[in-house]
């Protein structure tokens, strides 16, 4: 390993902030559904992607805003959602096997779909916010830095939503206690269809951000698919803090392991954190013993 500036490394934690922005929206949706609906949507990491090629298809086949594409894109895939829950996911509920066939299948159909649609090759969306910040002679990119306010922000308004409204509490419930939420009148495919079509939108929004900073492709849902899963190990299943703090280390550690040490190290020591996890705190940094 040479010489590494501090510059270098500021920027490399800005950098790794970034992807932990892109990694949180996708993990939220994967541990909300997973919570209240006890499945894991193998689909997940192909509605990031989906979400990232409908920005594509309205900004740079139709000339729309970015910022309003990608609130078309969270409002469509979220609906995507909705229909995928009510046709696959809320049938095959107790059907572990059932489930792991039918969303891997879907994941499957729907990067077909997109490679027929718009080709193996690969694209990028125009820049979220053009130019630089001049800090202290630390040139701070400016998408880099608007990526991760966005992606902040809406984890403080699904923060916000869970504790302050009536259908979040209600949802809080339903994974907290299903049986006690039955009781209290709660309708459990009411909550599933929302947190669905919630965790969708999520990551339809960390799919545009992503696919804006660095590439998309047909196949970005797949390791997409498996960040979420490591951030889940690391932050604990359930916990919204969990999320954001494994989303940040998860980046942060890629980031400033691929500056130091290559970008192969960069891929094992997420790796290495998970199993640590796993040892000393199998529940996770925030998650409930």
């Amino acid at each position: 390993m040479g010489f590494v500036s501090a510059q270098l490394i500021v920027q490399g934690l800005i950098n790794g902030f970034c992807l932990g922005g892109t990694y949180i929206l996708i993990g939220l949706g994967l541990t909300l559904i997973l919570s209240i609906m006890n499945i894991l949507q193998f689909a997940h990491g192909e509605i990031y992607m989906i979400g990232a090629f409908t920005v594509y298809f309205l900004c740079e086949l139709h000339g729309v805003n970015l910022y309003l594409a990608v609130f078309i894109s969270m409002l469509t895939t979220a609906c995507v959602g909705l229909i995928l829950e009510r046709l696959f996911l809320r049938p095959l509920k107790g059907k572990f096997l059932s489930y792991v066939c039918v969303t891997t299948g879907l994941s499957l159909i729907l990067q077909a779909s997109v490679v027929l649609s718009f080709s193996l090759r690969t694209k990028q969306l125009p820049s979220l916010w053009p130019g630089t910040f001049d800090v202290f002679s630390l040139l701070i990119s400016r998408e880099r830095f608007i990526a991760v306010v966005i992606a902040l922000g809406l984890t403080l308004v699904l923060y916000l939503f869970l504790k302050q409204t009536k259908y979040g509490l209600a949802m809080v419930a339903s994974a907290q206690n299903r049986e006690g939420s039955l009781m209290q009148g709660i309708n459990p495919n009411v909550m599933s269809a929302m947190v669905v079509a919630i965790g969708s939108g999520l990551a339809a929004v960390g799919g545009a951000l992503g696919g804006s900073i660095f590439n998309l492709d047909p196949y970005m849902g797949g390791l997409a698919f498996i960040k979420g899963i490591t951030l889940i190990v690391i932050g604990g299943l359930g916990s919204l803090p969990g999320a954001v703090v494994g989303g940040l280390i998860l980046g942060v550690s890629e980031s400033l392991v691929a500056l130091l040490f290559g970008s192969q190290m960069s891929v094992i020591v997420p790796l290495l954190i998970v199993i640590v996890i796993l040892i000393f705190r199998p529940k996770g940094l925030f998650g409930h013993e």
